[in-house]
């Protein structure tokens, strides 16, 4: 009797069916291999098309977040000015001596020139205007006594902080404040005739026409428009009203050279693509190319013909995105700060170029299967070291760091003192402990809010006023110390004093936000208190023992008086 064979599994079949017709069978595998070596260059190409195209994004989003900051500074800088013009306005008690001083008076005796000018100093902006035969024939202007010596010391505010706005270095070409009274204050200055064109343009300007219909709503106005046929060049508007009781007294505005926005671009995009700042017209503000060519066309216009059915306002629905057309992109991204969108055409060549240069490294790997492997786990191994290694370092400057000032805390201070005892033991190191005199008053009249705002002014100022080698620390509370390496006792207390005078002029302004309804004012006026110590005069190298004479030193400095330095024994007794 035979026995029955045991059935095959299909595993063992197909083996033995590959076996057997070994050509075909290595035919196949190639075959197959080469079909899915064609389906994962397909899909990575799609994946590194979309890779690129959100690097590109990023970068595009990079340069509006940047072109916003440009904006959001000269809007800053603009309603500081306003807020500091109708300020004084509205401070009747403090509305000067009715008398006139001598310059004032020199300028209404002066009247009856053609063009005047109010004397100021040589660094202050000139403070120019028109007699009342010029006013009497310009449109929308009118004067009465009273209200052009107010505007007159308004233009004085104006003269200086102009000047102040130029030395800050902030890419201005010129401001201007003109009133209705007659009166042009411009850094750097301008002729007569230039004075008597701006005049006589004040009443159809489009700012004042805004602020008289929204006299309740009005902001700073920033319009890339105005100047695009200026003969030197087109030139980007910030502009804003200064107002007194619903009543325009006057326009503020920056003048900006559009070359500083046309040569960011220029310098910060690639030779591949071509990025554009457009208006909602579709007017072009900036481009990318190395010079402007200043019309009114429709930048969109110029794209290739399938782009023709391309409208701006299409742009300005969404703050960003991507559009294609064929094999083209179109990546756009509205500013936040402006009506105006940054775009970047991509043409379908640039695209398949820039994806074949990142990926021929890639389709080489897939032939080599060991290395692939191999370079896929390096790569892995690689990245995740990276990203430990960058998580250890953050976690290490966040210990490092107070996290409500961003100053260094007390380890990082400790670990600065043994690095510059390490060096010399017997060096010269100074340690200034500073505390805030009555901190309660200004938490219990401002808020712990307010209070926070104030400990980081604080540690602003004094950053400021110290030197960019000295360490400035937190503590705790309002306490704060600098550490000052290679400084003698006598150094130390005039830095000290350097310090206390700087916190003592420059007052906290919180924003209205910030304010409780029983807060005083937005402006915090504070002093501190200051104790010295030095290591060789003390004959202390430690720093626990530094930190315990200053700190001896700053309670005698609060026992005194507050608002002092005490830098020795003798002062302190």
């Amino acid at each position: 009797m035979t026995l029955p064979s045991a059935s095959k599994t299909p595993a063992k079949t197909v083996w033995d069916r590959a076996s057997s017709r070994p050509r075909h069978t290595v035919i196949l595998c190639f075959g197959v291999v080469f079909v899915v070596t064609l389906i994962l260059a397909v899909h990575q190409y799609f994946l590194v098309r979309a890779r690129e195209l959100d690097n590109r994004s990023h970068r595009l989003e990079i340069q509006a977040r940047v072109l916003d900051v440009a904006v959001r500074n000269n809007r800053q800088h603009l309603q500081f000015l306003r807020e500091s013009a109708e300020r004084l306005l509205a401070d009747r008690t403090a509305q000067f001596d009715r008398t006139p001083d001598a310059s004032l008076q020199a300028v209404l005796r002066a009247q009856d020139e053609r063009v005047w000018n109010l004397q100021v100093r040589d660094i202050d902006a000139p403070i120019r205007g028109i007699g009342t035969q010029q006013l009497a024939v310009t449109p929308d202007l009118h004067r009465d006594e009273p209200t052009f010596v107010e505007d007159l010391r308004l233009a004085q505010l104006m003269s200086r902080l102009f000047a102040v706005q130029f030395q800050m270095g902030t890419g201005l070409e010129r401001a201007v404040y003109v009133s209705p009274t007659g009166i042009v204050v411009a850094h750097p200055t301008i002729d007569d005739d230039e004075v008597v064109r701006l005049l006589q343009m004040y009443g159809s300007s489009r700012l004042l026409q805004l602020a008289n219909q929204n006299p309740l709503d009005y902001d700073v106005t920033f319009d890339p428009v105005r100047g695009r046929k200026n003969p030197a060049g087109p030139r980007l508007l910030f502009g804003t009203p200064v107002m007194s009781n619903d009543v325009v007294r006057g326009l503020i505005f920056f003048v900006v050279p559009q070359r500083i926005v046309q040569d960011y671009l220029w310098n910060n995009t690639t030779a591949d693509e071509t990025h554009a700042l457009i208006d909602p017209s579709g007017m072009p503000v900036a481009t990318s190319g190395s010079t402007f060519s200043v019309n009114d066309e429709n930048w969109l216009k110029t794209l290739p013909a399938q782009w023709n059915t391309l409208s701006a306002s299409t742009l300005f629905r969404t703050p960003s995105g991507t559009l294609s057309a064929g094999q083209d992109f179109l990546l756009f991204r509205k500013l936040d700060t402006a009506d105006l969108v940054l775009t970047d055409y991509v043409s379908a060549a640039t695209v398949f170029f820039s994806v074949v240069r990142l990926s021929s490294a890639l389709f080489a790997g897939v032939w080599i299967l060991m290395a692939l492997l191999l370079w896929a786990t390096l790569f892995v191994v690689d990245q995740l070291l990276s990203t430990q290694m960058a998580l250890n370092g953050r976690l290490r400057e966040l210990s490092l760091a107070d996290p409500l000032t961003g100053l260094a805390n007390r380890r990082r201070l400790n670990e600065e003192f043994d690095a510059l005892s390490r060096r010399n033991d017997e060096r010269r190191i100074a340690l200034l402990m500073i505390d805030i005199d009555h901190f309660k008053v200004i938490n219990d009249n401002w808020g712990h809010a307010a209070g926070d705002e104030a400990l980081k002014h604080l540690a602003n100022v004094v950053r400021i006023a110290v030197r960019p080698g000295d360490l400035m620390a937190r503590l705790g509370g309002e306490e704060f110390c600098v550490l000052l390496p290679d400084t003698t006792a006598d150094d130390a207390a005039r830095i000290a004093e350097r310090v206390r005078e700087a916190v003592a002029r420059n007052a906290c302004v919180l924003q209205e936000t910030q304010l409780t309804r029983t807060a005083p004012g937005r402006e915090i006026w504070f002093t501190i208190s200051i104790g010295v110590a030095e290591s060789v005069s003390d004959n202390c190298f430690d720093l626990e023992g530094l930190i315990a004479i200053a700190d001896q030193r700053l309670y005698a400095a609060k026992a005194s008086g507050r608002n002092r330095v005490v830098a020795s024994e003798s002062m302190q007794s």
